[in-house]
């Protein structure tokens, strides 16, 4: 599976997930999925991790302007090894 991009107005790519977290940590879940709880950006740095939480009315979507406005209200993780952990939960996801 291809990694979901997203070039924002600034000419950034950012990669997104979709994921919830479990007791295990963060597991990622197929995009637009109802069990989500949050959208995480991935900088092209790696370094660069923002996380948006999914409210009851969020747009679960990937069109680009619903995305932009997600990026616009995602908040710095607190979690650094966000990317590595969702990545690799979204290669097991893919092995299914």
């Amino acid at each position: 599976m291809n990694k979901p991009t997203f070039t924002d107005r600034n000419g950034c790519i950012w990669t997104f997930y979709d994921f919830r977290v479990s007791d295990d940590g963060a597991r990622t879940v197929r995009l637009s999925d109802r069990s989500g709880e949050y959208r995480a950006f991935i900088g092209p740095d790696g370094e660069t991790q923002l996380v948006y939480k999914f409210g009851d009315a969020s747009y679960r979507t990937t069109e680009p302007n619903v995305l932009e406005g997600q990026l616009l209200f995602a908040k710095p993780s607190r979690e650094r090894r966000l990317g590595e952990q969702l990545a690799d939960s979204d290669r097991r996801l893919d092995a299914r």
